[in-house]
């Protein structure tokens, strides 16, 4: 069977005044989201309505999936890119109805799904998305994004106008007035918060969609629509949760094998990526491509248990082996990509992953969303403590546990034992990392206000609280962004079966016992993939995820030439964000600091890179 897919960027304008659409506008969209869909383009202009589509041919190059594509019968246009994973259940379930199609793509669904069901249709789509389609009976726009935000979509309103796309950038070319910086955003980030937070952007007239949302635009009105019917708050014990979660995932993993085209994978060794390649079923004949980091004679290296996980003839491994050269000309395209200064948090090493990748593949299974379900980072486990003491215990027995989950940290267990008990406090005050000087001016921190907002708390306990807010508000939608970004900029799409929504909500009604406990996290995991991933993997403490020794590149005498030569550049300082001599006196103590301590710091180093190279690149362009 085919598999017809609509990977793509997507862009369009609606004049809601009647005034036509440029066209030379929509076309400039279309063409700078090329990276998107490099195998053809295709326009739908129709007076003060414009849509635009760039297509990456993952399965059919022929015309039968060029978009925009109509359903003219009803009045309906759409461009959409994305993967609905369970289109071949419900292309049966329409044909049942009456519908007939005239292709075989996941594209036409879309829009028999829609004619058929309404705004109801979202609901039953099993997928990641990021759609635009035109509704000429009831004269509106839709606007939907997928669940959990796996593709992007950002729109901008000024006067009777609505612009969307895939990428900020797409709507700079169009309407260069909105090169306009968010300083909130800006001050948020620069206090230590991760982005893609909520609906804003670093553009101040730009807005995210929120995931698991529907805009709403008509000439006179528009407005939000959630669509996502699961309601958070139950935890309760199941007792055949681990048989469900390893059924879930496996066919999770098997309907995001639905190509035509050979899929790849990107393998770490970490428990994540393991348990999917342990997982996949593999063609005979055809081994899965993994994409894998070697790091020589480094500590960090995780190679081992790469090699250990795609151990049998199923899989073959290419090794990537950064080496962090011309580093700021790659921060600079990390940059571009994601329209916005970025966390350090593994960039550097998915970069090389997925340029690597891009030689071989147009399509990897990734692990992300593991961590966000099933407690995998070090930050949940002073929430764990804090549930635990509610319950009757014995207090060695959470000395215990601490100790054996102190182990999660790369660092010295003092350091995380000292370290864990501040991290929900400091993130909670909005208080910036301890571990590193700001150079912010005092005139630019009083100007913005970085506080945290409320909170969901629909959980009983601390730990599925916190991973709820990870999910849906800060935390994955960052990961899912740099997700994004950096497999876009390779033309590779990349999917997700962690975050098939079945799975998050069945591990979102559990207690938070099964995601941490007896001194593990991502219990549940270990113990539903018992006999499939290897031993040395489920047995593993420390977690890496795609490491790189940034710091140790960033040091080298002529890239860091090159930062102070960015840093203290009078276009950087006359910002008026970052006050020259405390920048100057944090960079000076960044060359001086031990490694132990440079680690740390580098992060504060990133932020100002990525920032002012962000400046140059949208803002002053």
């Amino acid at each position: 069977m085919s598999y017809h897919r609509a990977v793509c960027g997507i862009a369009g304008i609606w004049e809601r005044s009647g005034r036509p659409v440029n066209r030379a506008a929509l076309e400039r969209m279309a063409a700078i989201l090329q990276h998107r869909g490099p195998d053809g383009s295709g326009i739908h202009l129709d007076g003060e309505l414009g849509l635009a589509n760039r297509r990456l041919a993952i399965v059919d190059p022929s015309p039968a999936g060029e978009q925009p594509m109509g359903l003219e019968s009803r009045g309906l246009w759409l461009t959409y890119n994305g993967e609905i994973h369970n289109y071949v259940e419900l292309r049966k379930e329409l044909e049942s109805s009456g519908a007939r199609f005239r292709t075989d793509t996941d594209t036409e669904v879309v829009l028999e799904a829609y004619a058929a069901w309404g705004m109801g249709c979202f609901e039953r789509f099993n997928g990641m998305w990021a759609l635009g389609l035109w509704d000429g009976r009831e004269r509106q726009l839709v606007l939907s994004r997928d669940r959990f935000g796996i593709k992007p979509l950002c729109y901008s309103l000024r006067g009777g106008r609505i612009c969307f796309a895939s990428e900020p950038k797409a709507i700079l070319t169009a309407f260069p007035q909105e090169r306009e910086p968010d300083n909130a955003e800006i001050g948020r980030f620069l206090a230590g918060h991760y982005p893609d937070t909520g609906e804003a952007t670093f553009f101040a007239g730009i807005s995210n969609l929120p995931a698991a949302h529907c805009l709403v635009v008509t000439p006179t009105s528009i407005g939000e629509i959630g669509y996502w019917g699961f309601q958070p708050g139950v935890e309760a014990p199941m007792r055949d949760a681990e048989e469900q979660f390893r059924e879930l995932l496996r066919e999770s993993v098997r309907i995001r094998m639905r190509s035509d085209v050979p899929v790849g994978a990107c393998l770490s060794g970490g428990l994540d990526s393991s348990a999917i390649a342990a997982l996949v079923e593999v063609p005979p004949g055809r081994p899965m491509q993994c994409f894998s980091l070697r790091y020589d004679g480094s500590r960090d290296d995780e190679s081992r248990y790469a090699a250990a996980a795609a151990r049998d003839d199923r899989f073959s491994i290419t090794w990537v082996r950064p080496a962090g050269d011309d580093l700021l000309d790659t921060i600079g395209r990390i940059v571009w990509h994601h329209d916005a200064p970025t966390p350090l948090r593994g960039r550097l090493a998915q970069w090389a992953v997925m340029q690597e990748a891009g030689k071989h593949v147009k399509v990897v299974l990734d692990g992300q969303g593991g961590d966000e379900l099933l407690a995998g980072y070090s930050r949940y486990v002073f929430p764990y403590v804090v549930d635990r003491l509610r319950r009757p215990t014995r207090a060695g027995g959470i000395v215990r546990e601490l100790s054996d989950l102190a182990r999660i940290e790369t660092r010295s267990r003092l350091w995380f034992l000292s370290r864990t008990p501040l991290q929900p406090a400091q993130r909670a005050l909005g208080l910036p990392p301890w571990v590193c000087g700001r150079a912010e001016g005092r005139a630019f921190r009083r100007s913005v206000d970085v506080s945290p907002g409320e909170r969901e708390r629909p959980y009983a306990s601390s730990v599925n609280n916190m991973l709820w807010h990870e999910l849906r508000h800060e935390g994955l939608p960052e990961v899912l962004h740099a997700e994004d970004a950096l497999s876009m900029a390779f033309s590779i799409e990349s999917r997700t079966p962690f975050l098939d929504h079945r799975l998050v909500e069945l591990c979102f009604s559990l207690p938070y016992t099964e995601k941490i406990g007896g001194g593990w996290t991502k219990s549940l995991l270990r113990r539903s993939l018992a006999g499939d991933v290897p031993p040395e993997i489920l047995a593993r403490r420390r977690k890496l995820g795609f490491s790189s020794p940034a710091g140790t590149w960033l040091r080298r005498d002529d890239t860091w030439r090159g930062v102070r030569d960015l840093l203290l550049d009078p276009r950087c300082l006359g910002r008026g964000i970052l006050d020259g001599r405390r920048l100057e006196r944090a960079l000076r103590v960044y060359e001086r600091a031990p490694e132990v301590v440079r680690v740390h710091r580098t992060v504060r180093i990133w932020a100002w890179i990525t920032l002012e190279l962000w400046f140059r690149q949208f803002i002053d362009a």
